[in-house]
């Protein structure tokens, strides 16, 4: 694993939202990790068909976590 992904990594766990957290602050959450995967698919690595669907996965929960705050 390449150093570079590790303190990604690392960051996205040390800015994890807690319970209780707001809506917005989870999909910001959530968009930074669809990044993150977005990333590591574009290295072309062996999981790249994996962390492209991770991304989608997460971009597609930070839209939910929106919608259902401003409803």
């Amino acid at each position: 694993m390449d150093a570079d992904i590790l303190i990604e990594l690392t960051a996205l766990s040390v800015i994890r939202p807690t319970p209780g957290a707001s809506a917005e602050a989870m999909a910001a959450w959530y968009e930074a990790q669809a990044r993150q995967y977005e990333d590591n698919a574009l290295r072309a690595g062996p999981d790249a068909a994996l962390d492209s669907a991770r991304a989608a996965r997460a971009h597609q929960r930070s839209v939910q976590l929106l919608r259902a705050a401003t409803a």
